[in-house]
């Protein structure tokens, strides 16, 4: 029997390039072990100086395997899995908020590999989400307002890094590098972000299918269809527009930058 790798090896690995992100995002997860799972994101660290040799960072978002749920994961569970992967985004956000501070046409790669990650990431959750509300019809509030917190994180993170990447890292940019250089750098990355945004709508669309499917079941009370607000969170219908609004203008100021 092989030794299992420490969550540090992972982490070193992960920390290498995209494609052994890729690899070992997906193997952490077929170890189906929520406390390493939970303590691999907890700890991953990509470093700023991460760049981007042996990535196409134009090419197709990769498709991370962890949504693949085998067994029945219950809500807690998926609460903690989550709970780790939104320190690794938050650490990773304020990275990019780095490099919108020490704005060079060399930190581009970087800025692109851990959006690119972001994104990839967003999806996974979003869909493990998706099929963890399929394994059962009956949820306590407890595991609904579980479900919404995580999907409300997940589009709010999608969000910042959006903002950050299209508004105050390309702004800095644009007074330190020429435009053309900039625009040859970047490429039509815009593009994957258009993708990412119709990719999460309708990731969206298919979770709030199955909430209308859904019953809670409030302790001494009668059945209930799941309620779309919880705890502030913006996924009514006036917070959905305003935000489809946001990010889609923000993909509009990212694509006007690079024209």
């Amino acid at each position: 029997m092989s030794k299992q790798a420490t969550i540090a090896s992972l982490i070193r690995t992960a920390a290498k390039s995209e494609a052994e992100f890729v690899d070992t995002v997906d193997n952490i997860f077929d170890e189906e072990d929520v406390d390493r799972i939970w303590e691999f994101f907890d700890r991953l660290n990509v470093p700023r100086s991460q760049g981007a040799e042996g990535t196409d960072l134009q090419a197709p978002l990769p498709v991370l395997s962890g949504p693949s749920i085998v067994r029945e994961l219950n809500f807690q569970e998926e609460v903690k899995v989550a709970t780790g992967v939104q320190r690794y985004l938050d650490r990773h956000e304020r990275k990019i908020k780095w490099h919108a501070g020490h704005p060079s046409l060399e930190g581009a790669d970087n800025v692109l590999l851990l959006f690119r990650a972001a994104m990839m990431v967003t999806n996974m959750r979003l869909v493990r989400l998706r099929k963890l509300l399929a394994t059962k019809d009956e949820l306590s509030p407890i595991e609904w307002s579980g479900a919404r917190t995580l999907m409300n994180k997940s589009y709010l993170s999608f969000r910042n890094f959006l903002a950050l990447v299209a508004g105050d890292w390309i702004d800095a940019v644009q007074t330190t590098v020429p435009r053309e250089e900039m625009t040859e750098k970047l490429g039509r990355f815009h593009e994957l972000v258009d993708g990412q945004i119709q990719r999460l709508e309708k990731l969206k669309e298919e979770i709030e299918e199955r909430r209308r499917e859904l019953t809670v079941l409030p302790e001494g009370h009668p059945p209930v269809k799941p309620p779309i607000y919880f705890h502030g969170d913006l996924l009514g219908k006036g917070p959905w527009k305003l935000y489809w609004s946001a990010v889609n203008g923000k993909a509009h100021d990212f694509r006007e930058a690079l024209a």
